[in-house]
């Protein structure tokens, strides 16, 4: 491990990668079970919908509060406590993904009061849009800063892939919130995150054997 922001020998800080890359993969893994039921809460609400433009704005205020809810928990265990072990081994090279961590938690906690309100409210479409633009930007910018540390993590143990897996999933963030297109944004999206799980169940393999080796 590089020297600079970790305490403790090289040992020490193996043990905090250890657990920060355990922590993230299981995160991921989890991630697939909550993106699922996501999936068929976001289908039931469109349905429900009816094509009425109203309706489906309370139902999509409804899905945000959700997220939030449902966010709250998953990235404040896998994804800040996954990227905290990582920046306690190494805070130069990793504290950027803390930094997404954190942003991200308190995007999940706005969710919740700022689309409550859009429902009490009943805001116009327009603004509904707006805001939804501005909430997927801003997530996109925290999804950024994570995926910089774990792209520092793939060229520090030299997992090419994991490297790929983010350039793909990043290339495919950006696909999803286009029209027409979003699905084959989701199918791209599928790619890379089978590549950064499979890359980051191969760093934790490296690390097993470093700290073995010790």
């Amino acid at each position: 491990m590089a020297s600079g922001g970790g305490q403790g020998g090289d040992k020490e800080r193996m043990i905090y990668l250890y657990h920060g890359v355990s922590r993230i993969f299981d995160g991921y893994i989890a991630g697939i079970g909550l993106g699922v039921l996501l999936i068929i809460i976001l289908a039931i609400f469109i349905l429900a919908s009816d094509d009425n433009v109203a309706a489906l704005i309370h139902n999509f205020g409804i899905f945000f509060i959700v997220i939030g809810v449902l966010g709250i928990p998953f990235t404040y265990f896998f994804m800040y406590g996954g990227f905290t072990y990582l920046a306690m081994a190494d805070k130069d090279r990793y504290g950027i993904g803390a930094l997404g961590a954190i942003g991200s938690l308190a995007l999940s906690l706005a969710l919740i009061p700022e689309d409550a309100l859009l429902l009490v409210l009943r805001a116009s479409y327009s603004t509904f849009l707006v805001l939804s633009v501005v909430t997927i930007i801003v997530g996109f910018v925290f999804e950024l800063l994570m995926y910089i540390a774990l792209y520092r993590l793939g060229d520090y143990f030299s997992v090419g892939y994991l490297t790929a897996g983010i350039i793909i999933s990043l290339f495919a963030t950006l696909l999803s919130v286009i029209p027409v297109i979003e699905i084959i944004g989701g199918i791209i999206g599928l790619i890379g995150f089978v590549l950064i799980l499979v890359s980051l169940n191969e760093v934790k393999k490296s690390v097993e054997r470093i700290i073995a080796g010790h």
